[in-house]
């Protein structure tokens, strides 16, 4: 009784109840290790997972890799996820095992060629007009017809004709083409030597003005304006006539009005609005006071426009067919096509012999059954000539796809002079090279084919603060009046955050006193695809706040600690201070929250993610077009250099007449009213990215494409090079506004608070919403820019094909990708498992390193695959058939031993196995090391580890003991093959008619003869080495006497007992005395026992003679 705990006064008896009767926690199940590529998920790190549920849940379900339809989109695999497999099997009937998703990488010093690099690039990358040599990325862009909507007339500058002097004779010629309503023919004004009543003309492309009576300069000016504007018999202060030998004279100029710009100037404007009028040609003939000059500013409503789509081409080029835009037709690239009704196109794909390998009509229309998405092959591999055979090889895939914005429905980029155009209005369409290289106006040249990137982690933008300027509205610019405060990444890296979370802040609230200078926040982690209506919220941490000395500093509530992995040292490296609770995210406050001087602010908008800069495209006259550099876009070259027929040399786009238009780079939507959605309440409504088509609850796939990792010279995260790149939105609640006069909903409108009509401009407050607004305190940012670093062209991004030759982890990328896996599983410290396998992966090289890696652990068995052996589809080149890669015992055999092992901590099994997924309805071919998993976890299940696990009792396949449905194997192995095997230490799967499919064999890779060259001793070892060390870990720096030897040993030897009683021990002895720890030991403060161990041999071979005796023979005998 801990009597410090009573206070004694007066006598009694005093009572306490003191539990100690606790059972200690058993120490945690290990379970087996596996590494490879799986659906989704966490990436380059292990994950213990209890169940198969959870496993799902996190990386998803076993993928047979049959999947077809938008593979660009869905993501997809098109070769089986073998390690997924393995998983499922052990969980069948064990837990945990660890998971490592491994995603694609490169070494530090990575060479720069295709192999070593991670992520992926066409072969052929650069525009260029000659179709043999071109390849690359080619987008699709869309403007609003500017023929459609004209607006402003030509008119010529000032002082163009000018009568400050004149003369007898002096002439000038105006001619106006048919199609800016004129007649084409050169009409002569000029003035004659009669005066006014004997001005005659003897043609009718002659305009005779008297002038001998000496008017003056202004009579003069006003006579010509009445001449060219037919007002026969009127006119100034001077009286005068026109006379006509013919008819149409007095009628005046057709296509052109003249007006007094001065009293001695004449300015002419065309009658027909549009740069058609541009082509009005003034002349002035001999003597004709004045300077003159063509008529300009004609032009159209300016256009905005944007990207539609993007074609990815291993060679060739993609080519718009259709009506140009002068309504001739052509075909060609850098030509403005008319679409039809609607928003329809024309494309065809040529490849580098200028042979048309697809003709297709598409729509945007994602509903439409000639939907870009559906007429064209989405599916990178299929351009793959190692894999895909010729007849269904192809030279393209379309990769992004913005269907959104192009529809004014949902969150169109196409207007006219700032209004949408509606989704059935007469569009432009024009392919463009997304080749930047030979952009001479940008310090970052993008090559929009090369996506070599390795795997990186999705993040949102940095949150940023409220206007730090307090009452001051105008001029405010989010970028420049707010401060960052924090943004959030995703724990790993990878795509899957694009496609899976959002980020929304809610229930903002201002500073209570003087006293307490900080506010606070909610932070929501919510399921992407959810909307406003019914948010699913996986995440939240409630009242956050920006204060580094608070408990709830938002550091703190989500944790920061993210991980580095030393390529020196073959180690994870940890940085951050706080521990991450988030299973999803982790948090980086800026540099002022982390010093503590974010006093007042809190999170109140966005930045989104970075696009290329919007491009200006100025036209000049017919079939001209000023480069793209002025437009300072990086993503574009400043010639076409793009193949086709129809289109002209060194201009961007060819034009038949002048127009202005901008080129926004997709965005992105973001709720603009609380009234979209039919909200239960206004005050429900999230502004800031919506994951949903407008006013639906249909996720728009759009998204994938627009936060998806950019090419690798471009940064999704922020604005490195301010010439080339933008933000594509930035979002703040500065600027939501009431939503007209409906006093109910509030409306974001970018730039309200500069114009002083938001709510915090008209409350006089930057702080917090309040009053009618008090409810609109909720916005969501997207997570965007995560990179798996795969190669999107290959079934396997891993596949051992593509670490054919002498593989090494400067020059290629799967293999160092791999090898790092190893490296950071292997160190005991950070990771416990007693088996490990890479299902699938045959390369000598990595499956060497994992035996080593579990040699020197001492704890774990290595599960190989061996090369030899049956290639499936996704790793066997185009030219080779099924029947010449079922592979072969002998073969298999020569490589084990050209491996030169010599370990009881590895094993391997022979052959594929065929196995049906219930789940995915679907058959499909395994390696052995998976359904030698599986085995292991059932037979351990049944009887215990260190019991085979092979034989019809526990390795027979056909009756579930891998733990996935067995129905075939790729070979049936003869009894030789099987001995041929077994005599190299590679245990068979064999097929018997009667008793199905068995693992017919229980060897270690270790040739030197011993007990320890069976699977079931070797994991007995592992498992009594792992218990004792544990026993032992507890008796750690007590002292070493005799005590401590019999508390040692009063545990060993009943654990010991046990697995003898379990039959996994014939006998054992435990020694721990002075002969083993002896005096100077002791002085060096060292334990050291001695454990003899007598395994249980599992029987392999039975002998039985049966003998046929005499009648008379006597079996007593």
């Amino acid at each position: 009784m801990a009597v410090d705990k009573f206070k004694f006064v007066s006598p009694g008896v005093f009572i306490d109840e003191i539990d100690e009767s606790g059972i200690p926690a058993l120490p945690e199940r290990m379970g087996p290790l596996v590494i490879g590529r799986f659906q989704k998920g966490p990436g380059n790190r292990p994950v213990k997972v209890d169940s198969f549920k959870e496993f799902v849940r996190l990386f998803g379900d076993p993928a047979p890799g049959n999947a077809s339809g938008d593979i660009w989109r869905s993501g997809e695999m098109t070769a089986p996820t073998y390690a997924a497999y393995a998983v499922k099997a052990w969980l069948r009937n064990n837990a945990p095992c660890t998971v490592y998703r491994v995603l694609g990488e490169q070494a530090g010093n990575a060479d720069n060629t295709q192999a070593a690099r991670a992520g992926w690039i066409t072969d052929k990358t650069f525009a260029d007009s000659t179709i043999a040599n071109a390849g690359g990325a080619y987008g699709l862009f869309v403007i609003p017809n500017p023929d459609s909507h004209a607006s402003a007339a030509a008119a010529s500058a000032a002082g163009t004709i000018q009568f400050a002097s004149f003369a007898a004779n002096d002439d000038f010629t105006v001619t106006v083409p048919s199609n800016a309503g004129g007649s084409g023919t050169a009409v002569t004004v000029r003035l004659t030597g009669a005066d006014a009543t004997g001005a005659s003309s003897t043609t009718s492309t002659v305009v005779a003005i008297g002038v001998s009576s000496g008017p003056s300069a202004g009579t003069v000016a006003e006579t010509v304006v009445d001449a060219i504007n037919g007002n026969f018999g009127s006119g100034g202060s001077y009286n005068h006539s026109f006379a006509s030998a013919n008819s149409g004279v007095n009628t005046g100029i057709a296509g052109v009005t003249a007006s007094l710009l001065s009293s001695t100037q004449v300015k002419l404007t065309a009658t027909t609005s549009g740069p058609v009028g541009n082509n009005i040609q003034v002349t002035m003939g001999t003597g004709t006071p004045g300077v003159t000059n063509p008529l300009k500013g004609g032009a159209h409503h300016p256009v905005t426009g944007t990207l539609a789509a993007v074609w990815y081409l291993q060679e060739g080029a993609v080519v718009l067919t259709g009506t140009a835009r002068d309504g001739d037709a052509k075909q060609g690239a850098g030509v403005w096509i008319k679409s039809d009704s609607g928003l329809n196109f024309t494309a065809k794909v040529l490849n580098a012999s200028s042979a048309v390998k697809k003709t297709a009509k598409f729509s945007f229309d994602r509903d439409s059954d000639i939907f870009i998405r559906k007429v064209f092959n989405t599916d990178a591999t299929k351009t793959n000539d190692g894999i895909t055979t010729s007849g269904k090889l192809q030279t393209y895939f379309l990769g992004e796809s913005f269907e959104s914005n192009l529809r004014n429905s949902e969150n169109s980029k196409l207007a006219i002079t700032g209004t949408l155009a509606t989704d059935t209005g007469n569009f432009l369409g024009a392919i463009l090279a997304l080749d930047g290289t030979s952009n001479s106006d940008s310090s970052t040249d993008v090559v929009w084919a090369d996506h070599r990137v390795q795997a990186r982690a999705a993040q949102t933008g940095w949150f940023i603060s409220q206007d730090t300027r307090g009452e001051t509205t105008a001029s405010f610019t989010p970028q420049n009046d707010t401060e960052e405060l924090f943004k959030f990444h995703a724990l790993d890296s990878g795509e899957h955050a694009n496609r899976d979370f959002k980020v929304s802040i809610v229930d903002i609230k201002v500073p209570t006193d003087n006293y307490n200078k900080y506010g606070s926040f909610t932070v929501q982690v919510r399921k992407a695809s959810d909307n406003d209506k019914n948010p699913i919220v996986l995440e939240q941490y409630s009242n956050c706040n920006l204060n580094p000395t608070s408990p709830n500093f938002i550091s703190r509530k989500i944790g920061d600690k993210n991980y580095a992995y030393d390529e020196d040292n073959k180690r994870i490296i940890e940085h951050g201070d706080n521990d991450n609770l988030s299973r999803i995210l982790r948090i980086e406050v800026s540099d002022l929250v982390a010093d503590g001087g974010a006093e007042g602010l809190n999170p109140y908008g966005v930045y989104g993610p970075t696009v290329p800069k919007t491009h200006q495209v100025l036209s000049g006259s017919t079939n001209t077009i000023v480069a793209a550099g002025n437009g300072t876009t990086n993503c574009l070259p400043d010639e076409a250099l793009i193949p086709g027929t129809d289109h002209a040399d060194n201009h961007l786009i060819a034009v038949d007449s002048v127009y202005t238009a901008s080129i926004e780079w997709p965005t992105s939507r973001l709720r603009t009213s609380s009234s979209e959605g039919a909200l239960v309440k206004p005050s429900r409504a999230y502004f800031g990215y919506q994951s949903v088509i407008k006013n639906t609850r249909r996720l728009d796939q759009t998204n994938v494409d627009l936060l998806r990792s950019q090419p690798s010279a471009l940064d999704p995260t922020a604005v490195s090079d301010a010439a080339a790149q933008q933000y594509s939105w930035v979002f703040t609640l500065d600027d939501i506004e009431q939503s007209g006069t409906d006093t109910t909903h509030s409306q974001w409108v970018s730039g309200s608070r500069a114009l002083g009509n938001s709510w915090t401009a008209k409350s006089g407050s930057s702080f917090v919403l309040t009053g009618s607004s008090a409810g609109f305190k909720k916005f969501t940012s997207p997570m965007f820019g995560g990179c798996d670093g795969y190669d999107v062209t290959e079934q396997d991004p891993f596949s051992n094909r593509r670490m054919s030759g002498s593989p090494t982890s400067r020059n290629n990328s799967p293999f160092y990708s791999l090898k790092k896996a190893i490296d950071i599983t292997a160190d005991t410290d950070f990771l416990e498992y007693d088996v490990a396998t890479i299902p699938g992966i045959t390369n000598t090289s990595l499956t060497s390193q994992l035996v080593t890696a579990c040699e020197d652990r001492a704890d774990s068995l290595a599960i190989i695959d061996l090369p030899g052996g049956y290639l499936p589809p996704h790793e066997r080149s185009t030219s080779e058939s099924e029947t010449t890669n079922l592979g072969s015992v002998e073969g298999t055999v020569t490589n084990l031993k050209a491996m030169n092992l010599n370990s009881s901590y590895g094993c391997a099994f022979y052959p594929f196995v065929k196995i049906r997924d219930n789940v995915a309805n679907s058959m499909l071919y395994v390696p052995p090391s998976v359904v030698a998993l599986g085995t292991m976890s059932s037979a351990q299940r049944k009887s215990a580890v260190w019991f085979a696990p092979a034989g019809f009792t526990r390795g027979g396949l056909s009756e579930g003991s891998a733990g996935l449905p067995v129905v075939g194997v790729r070979q049936r192995l003869t009894s030789d093959e099987r001995d041929r095997l077994y005599e190299a230490n590679i245990n068979p799967i064999a097929s018997f008619p009667a008793e199905g499919i068995v693992i017919f064999g229980q060897k270690t890779l270790q040739v030197t003869q011993s007990s320890l060259d069976r699977i079931n001793v070797r994991r007995l070892l592992i498992h009594v080495k792992k218990e004792v060390s544990r026993i032992a870990s507890r008796i750690l720096f007590d002292q070493n006497v005799q005590q401590t030897w019999d508390r040692f040993t009063g545990q060993v030897v009943p654990f010991l007992e046990g697995v003898q009683a379990g039959l996994g021990l014939q006998a054992f002895k435990v020694v721990l005395d002075d002969t083993t720890t002896t005096p100077d030991l002791i002085d060096r403060n060292i334990l050291y026992a001695k454990i003899f161990l007598k395994p249980a041999r599992a029987i392999e071979f039975i002998a039985l003679d049966f003998i046929v005796t005499r009648s008379g023979a006597s079996f007593d005998d």
